[in-house]
């Protein structure tokens, strides 16, 4: 079973969304300033040469600092939404089986959960590795309703040790986070190439 609902945004999806991430002043005192300044010494053990040095270490610098002025704009528009009730959605999933697949390279780990109805749930990427508990056959997803984004998955059954499954994901395969798709257990390696190939039926 699956249910989808909208709803505003929570001190619980921006606290997830700054998860890691630390503060603007602190990124830029105790990570970009530092690493650009061992870029800078490396450069010019290497070249003998200051202005490459100082201009890789600058480009490093320019770079980590746009990276982290994007970012917290971002927070800061998300933290408006606490008034719009549509900003987040929420995927409740209450799964029969929950089945593990291969995945292409680094892409993984790549979950497979059928919520009956002949329709399954594909969890897909290394963010899921920020919940260790996970999977569970019992679960709230959380994403950003516009881009569609997960912010956080917030258990609401035990841990379940999913199936080996013999399908897997492959190169030529395009989808997203996370993916609603026609499937049953016995056909899923045709039911992933069907909605997720190239050419899609």
């Amino acid at each position: 079973m699956i249910r989808t609902y909208q709803r505003a945004a929570n001190d619980h999806d921006l606290g997830a969304m700054g998860r890691g991430r630390g503060s603007f002043l602190g990124n830029i005192l105790l990570t970009s300033l530092p690493l650009s300044a061992i870029l800078f010494g490396i450069v010019y053990l290497i070249w003998h040469s200051v202005w490459i040095a100082a201009g890789m270490s600058t480009c490093l610098f320019v770079a980590s600092l746009v990276s982290n002025i994007l970012f917290f704009r971002r927070k800061k528009q998300r933290a408006r939404q606490e008034t719009d009730a549509k900003a987040v959605e929420t995927l409740e999933v209450s799964a029969s089986r929950v089945l593990d697949i291969g995945f292409v390279g680094d892409q993984g780990p790549a979950y497979c959960f059928f919520v009956g109805e002949g329709r399954a749930l594909l969890l897909v990427g290394q963010w899921l590795l920020e919940f260790p508990s996970f999977p569970s056959a019992s679960f709230q997803l959380h994403c950003w309703f516009d881009t569609k984004k997960p912010i956080r998955i917030e258990l609401t059954g035990p841990q379940v040790e999913p199936e080996h499954a013999d399908a897997r994901l492959k190169p030529e395969h395009r989808f997203k986070a996370f993916e609603l798709f026609n499937a049953t257990p016995e056909t899923l390696q045709q039911d992933l190439d069907r909605a997720f190939g190239k050419v899609q039926a």
